[in-house]
């Protein structure tokens, strides 16, 4: 346009308006239209629609390894806010995003998500560049935990603690000390359900003084009582290795996932358990008890883990067992012998579950 102005200025209006009256007149047009095509819209003021549009996220592969079928991790997380900060050796894949850094390892079964150590059901896999997960954990296990927004809300009305052991079950024990596991997952619970009942739950306990419950009977008690939370607290203890140390947490094992403790798939992977239909809340509980306890108690991370344990395959709801600390470790057991530690314990566990609440919350708006 401006050489059109500068053109205008060195000839006279006149003679301008002889040339458009002959022959070149149509012979200009085709010449002006053609310099208006190859500068583009742009030149009229319009937008100029040929540039590139930001590239979105790739959707998810998902590929059959063997018997199960697995996802592109990187894909997945990427379109759900995190950016891949490490992975250019197809064996090790760093993520970081809003709640924190995600890290896998291929032919690994541990992984590493906002700080916490967490197992899946089966080895993470190199594949096409980039590493894959099992998609069960993904869907039932990771994604909750990373977005429990995306579930589908549920109510928090009556709350089940589950003191393990108790009467003639000791639990483990620390002789030397005089320790007994059963007598400390009562006490937490106590101080449990006292946190809780500020609230506007509902508190119920499966023993409340020192008798035996059969396993199938703690989760017939929450059953029966409609419960929407589960909570079973323990202490851990292993034989000839007392310097083991720290805290652990279960939820229940997916269907077709083989359990943290199991060294191949059984038969019974298959089975659906009552409790795994509610896989996903349970993930999200399990995520904030093992963060909290964590947090609160300052303990070695003995990783975020999955088991078919009777409480947590026949209970209805969303449900976790917590092993606080080792009795067998001298150390440990001494802490866990105070009741200013174990009331830490318990607000560790009441910090969960209002965090869980708030998630649960979060996911209904």
């Amino acid at each position: 346009m401006r050489i059109l102005a500068s053109f205008s200025r060195r000839i006279p209006v006149s003679r301008i308006a002889a040339f458009f009256s002959h022959k070149h007149l149509a012979v200009f047009c085709v010449l002006l239209v053609a310099c208006l095509f190859v500068a583009g819209p742009s030149a009229l003021g319009a937008p100029n629609t040929n540039r590139s549009a930001p590239k979105a996220p790739s959707t998810p592969a998902v590929i059959k390894l063997g018997a199960f079928s697995y996802t592109d991790a990187r894909a997945w997380f990427e379109r759900n806010g995190y950016k891949t900060v490490a992975g250019g050796d197809g064996r090790t894949l760093v993520l970081k995003g809003p709640g924190g850094t995600l890290q896998f390892e291929a032919d690994s079964r541990e992984a590493t998500i906002h700080g916490l150590r967490v197992f899946l059901g089966e080895a993470a896999a190199a594949a096409r560049g980039s590493i894959f997960v099992p998609t069960v954990d993904l869907q039932r296990f990771l994604m909750p935990m990373v977005r429990p927004t995306r579930l589908k809300s549920v109510p928090l009305r009556t709350i089940v603690l589950d003191p393990g052991h108790g009467g003639n079950d000791t639990g483990t024990r620390n002789l030397a000390r005089k320790l007994n596991e059963k007598e400390f997952t009562l006490d937490v619970a106590r101080r449990l359900e006292k946190l809780l009942g500020q609230d506007r739950w509902r508190v119920l306990m499966t023993r409340k003084d020192d008798r035996f419950v059969e396993l199938p009977e703690r989760a017939e008690f929450a059953n029966r009582a409609k419960a929407d939370l589960f909570v079973s607290i323990h202490f851990n203890a292993v034989a000839n290795n007392p310097g083991v140390r720290g805290t652990e947490t279960y939820v229940l094992t997916p269907q077709f996932m083989r359990s943290t403790s199991s060294a191949k798939t059984t038969p019974d992977d298959g089975t659906a358990q009552p409790g795994n239909e509610h896989d996903a809340w349970s993930a999200v509980l399990g995520y904030h008890m093992h963060r909290e306890l964590l947090t609160e108690l300052k303990t070695e991370d003995r990783g975020y883990k999955r088991a078919r344990f009777a409480v947590l395959r026949l209970v209805d709801c969303p449900a976790v067992l917590v092993e606080a600390g080792y009795l067998s470790n001298d150390t440990e057991a001494q802490q866990i012998g105070t009741a200013a530690y174990r009331a830490r314990i318990a607000q560790a566990l009441y910090s969960a579950i209002v965090a869980y609440d708030a998630a649960r919350v979060a996911a209904g708006r």
